[in-house]
């Protein structure tokens, strides 16, 4: 089905084990085949959202917030569906910018008990203003009027740190990447260091050596790391 600027496909048989996959900006679910598949051989089903890239770049903060309450809704309406079958076992895993909607539904439903983070932001308005792949949005920001400390307020429903204490109780596996250029390491670790303030335990794994995106790869292939997080 297709609801605004996201798609969502499902993957393997309806089970006891169910993962919320979120995709990150602008690649498709078919990008990430080699770790549902993983996943459903594993025996979870895998519910996966992707988001079309005009959704960041288009710099308008209402829409941001639009998507991700209706992100959470579609998810809190398949975790109330699901239950009804007898469905107790909910995860989310994002990776890049599908962990600002990983975040957001596991805060948003308790149901939702253990969640992976495969690189991630800190405040979502800092990348905005810092990450020059979009400057379009920060640039439609400002013609909207706002600061980088308003923007911030503006989209904390939808950034990790305001959610990090949010988290608390659930299982959380953290991925960072010490040189990314993309969700620099300065502003991430942010997110973990709200995770510590607010006594939420995680696991936490750090590359040293490599950006964005071979880093994120790299967590992918490391499968056996995830899946024993998963099925613990």
């Amino acid at each position: 089905m297709k609801l605004d600027t996201f798609n969502v496909r499902e993957f393997g048989v309806s089970n006891n084990r169910v993962v919320f996959f979120f995709a990150g900006m602008g690649t498709r679910v078919g990008l990430y085949k080699k770790p549902i598949n993983r996943m459903v051989e594993a025996g979870f089903h895998v519910i996966a959202f992707d988001f079309e890239a005009r959704l960041v770049r288009s710099g308008e903060p209402d829409l941001w917030l639009d998507v991700g309450q209706k992100v959470s809704d579609t998810v809190k309406q398949q975790i109330k569906k699901l239950s009804t079958e007898g469905v107790k076992g909910f995860s989310c895993f994002g990776v890049s910018m599908g962990t600002l909607m990983a975040i957001k539904c596991a805060a948003d439903n308790s149901e939702i008990k253990k969640i992976i983070i495969n690189l991630t932001y800190g405040s979502v308005a800092d990348n905005v203003w810092t990450w020059r792949a979009i400057k379009p949005a920060k640039t439609r920001a400002k013609q909207l009027g706002y600061t980088l400390k308003e923007l911030d307020k503006k989209l904390a429903p939808i950034s990790p740190i305001p959610n990090a204490s949010k988290l608390k109780g659930k299982e959380v596996l953290i991925y960072l990447a010490r040189r990314d250029k993309v969700l620099l390491y300065t502003q991430s670790v942010q997110f973990k260091d709200a995770l510590d303030r607010a006594g939420v335990e995680y696991e936490y794994i750090e590359n040293k050596y490599f950006g964005h995106i071979i880093s994120g790869i790299i967590n992918f292939k490391k499968h056996t790391v995830w899946l024993e997080f998963l099925e613990k």
